[in-house]
């Protein structure tokens, strides 16, 4: 995230020629990624929560002395 947000500082500082207009642009790209990190997060975390509530137990098999199933 951090080289990112240099070379698009350094692009549109000279792009514009405008410190001022290069860091206000830095910002608003700082605050895009920050939120973009908090949604996928969410989204990672939402999907992890929910995969795991729909797996169906694993049920145990006996088996057989000679390594065959009993059904």
């Amino acid at each position: 995230m951090f080289a990112t947000s240099t070379v698009a500082a350094i692009w549109i500082l000279l792009a514009t020629g405008s410190f001022w207009k290069s860091l206000a642009w830095t910002l608003l790209i700082l605050i895009i990624f920050q939120v973009g990190y908090l949604v996928f997060s969410f989204a990672l975390y939402y999907q992890f929560g929910t995969k795991r509530t729909e797996e169906k137990p694993n049920t145990a098999e006996l088996t057989r002395r000679d390594g065959g199933v009993s059904s």
